[in-house]
């Protein structure tokens, strides 16, 4: 009668990687312990002329003995994967105006400067089809909020439902974050306890990038902060996406854990 395995088929193309892998491995190790045997008898032949060729021989003796019996090696192979890394970044809510004069916010974690001089550029990724994305390509003007750990309760409301469903003004209220007026020409509100207000203009277009509307260019015209001591630097802790991932309030592909939307779809 044909056997049939239990063990299921086997890769044999993968199982002859990891056999030369584990090959180089055996033998750097078993080269390693001869080196540091015979560096050991050196040492000791120096002290002791006379027990040179015994401590030699059984050094050398020992590193066959040691070799077969080392212990086991982890494999690190180094192979393709379509899952990204999980970075620990900060995390940011984008204030864009509505076409009543009204502010929305999202929550962005794709954002970073990329120049200081002559002026101050920042580069926004931004998720496309999106009242924000609808808002900043009409205005051009935005205020990048960079989040603390207070504000963590909201980033389900923010960055999980869009502002053409829901009031994020009165949710945000509800959850004790009243939203205060910038007192700037275009009329923002923004969260209250920021670590920094960033006020961007883009200059230029913006590249669509597949899931994302990149905005390469986005000039700063004026940066406020409410958590700085009388040394102008700042008191408070940013949020990060590790932070968010710890205390589930997303999960690891960077959803809302408690609706599964996108944490930008806002």
């Amino acid at each position: 009668n044909k056997q049939t395995s239990i063990t299921g088929p086997k890769n044999t193309t993968i199982d002859n990687q990891q056999a030369n892998h584990r090959s180089l491995h055996s033998s750097s190790y078993y080269n390693s312990a001869k080196v540091f045997l015979l560096l050991i008898s050196t040492m000791i032949s120096c002290c002791n002329p006379r027990s040179n060729l015994g401590v030699i021989l059984a050094l050398f003796v020992c590193s066959f003995i040691v070799a077969p019996h080392r212990p086991a090696l982890v494999d690190a192979l180094i192979q393709k994967t379509t899952t990204p890394a999980l970075l620990d970044v900060p995390t940011y809510s984008l204030a864009t105006l509505n076409e009543d004069g009204s502010t929305n916010m999202n929550i962005l974690t794709y954002a970073t400067p990329v120049s200081i001089a002559p002026t101050r550029v920042w580069t926004m990724g931004l998720y496309k089809d999106t009242l924000s994305d609808e808002n900043l390509r009409r205005t051009g003007v935005c205020v990048l909020q960079l989040l603390t750990d207070q504000h963590a309760d909201a980033v389900p409301l923010l960055g999980g439902t869009s502002g053409r469903d829901v009031d994020k003004r009165l949710g945000c209220a509800k959850l004790g974050m009243e939203w205060e007026d910038l007192n700037d020409k275009h009329g923002f509100q923004v969260l209250p306890g920021c670590a920094s207000y960033i006020k961007l203009t883009v200059e230029g277009g913006v590249v669509d990038a597949g899931s994302h509307f990149i905005v390469p260019f986005c000039e700063v015209s004026d940066m406020y902060s409410s958590q700085v001591n009388g040394d102008g630097e700042q008191t408070a802790s940013h949020l990060s996406t590790g932070k968010l991932r710890e205390w589930g309030v997303i999960t690891e592909k960077g959803r809302v854990a408690d609706n599964k939307q996108l944490i930008q779809s806002s």
